[in-house]
């Protein structure tokens, strides 16, 4: 195959996905509204809260938050404190021990590399080079530089959870076997001005209806574009068929 002919099939591939992303993305807004930003938190804390709701739920992380921040005054006291004393606030958290550590490395590279406690600057940097810095720090995976660069940055960066994972590979976005790989893939495909309100609904679809067991497909809005045969049942236990193929028709090269 030629490079030319290769390259049409990877463009007709990936409009193919997008346009399915799109699909979604309205029928989700449909559903549930478009949620729009709220008040972010600085890139540093998103950064640190971030590492916090690793392996975790919600509820353990903002503990685990709230005690960090009530036990210490400011950035300087955390990196600075025995480590001990950074564990014991995090231990609601879970994996106290690995997060405290990581936490007081990343605040001693950040101090050591701008002089502060901040990571600000990723505001006027392009959009690779802040993906790059954050990337560079140790602990942060694909999932947690897209969170950041999202929620605290303002930036068009599409995270991949669990829950949008799981939706996304039944309605058939993506046959990425890796979350780490889809955290790389889908971002060509997600529009920027979508990112965070596809994100989100995706989420509350996966958490509310979607679910990793017994997905409550008999109530799903969404349910025609779905792919996943195996879980189309209502409360009897009888499969629904499935209406549509699970992506937009394939576009002419």
């Amino acid at each position: 195959m030629t490079a030319r002919r290769r390259r049409s099939r990877r463009s007709v591939a990936l409009r193919t996905q997008r346009e399915a992303v799109e699909v979604l993305h309205q029928r989700l807004v449909s559903l549930y509204g478009e949620p729009r930003p709220q008040r972010s938190l600085p890139a540093l804390e998103e950064l640190v809260l971030t590492i916090l709701s690793q392996n975790t739920n919600d509820t353990n992380r903002d503990r685990a938050w709230e005690r960090l921040r009530t036990r210490f005054p400011d950035w300087d006291a955390v990196a600075r404190a025995p480590v001990h004393e950074v564990e014991e606030a995090l231990k609601v958290g879970g994996l106290h021990r690995v997060k405290a550590r990581r936490i007081q490395e990343t605040l001693v590279a950040v101090r050591r590399q701008h002089g502060a406690y901040t990571l600000e600057h990723l505001h006027q940097v392009d959009l690779a080079a802040a993906r790059r810095e954050l990337s560079s720090i140790k602990g942060l995976g694909a999932k947690s530089v897209n969170c950041i660069l999202l929620f605290s940055l303002g930036r068009p960066a599409f995270p991949v959870d669990t829950h949008v994972f799981r939706v996304l590979q039944r309605i058939g976005v993506h046959r990425t076997k890796n979350l780490t790989r889809a955290n790389l893939e889908l971002q060509e495909a997600v529009g920027g001005e979508i990112c965070y309100p596809f994100h989100m609904n995706v989420i509350r679809h996966g958490r509310d209806i979607c679910h990793a067991r017994r997905p409550e497909c008999w109530r799903c809005g969404i349910v025609d574009l779905c792919g996943y045969p195996d879980k189309q049942q209502d409360q009897a236990g009888v499969t629904r068929p499935i209406t549509l193929s699970p992506r937009p028709a394939r576009s002419a090269p």
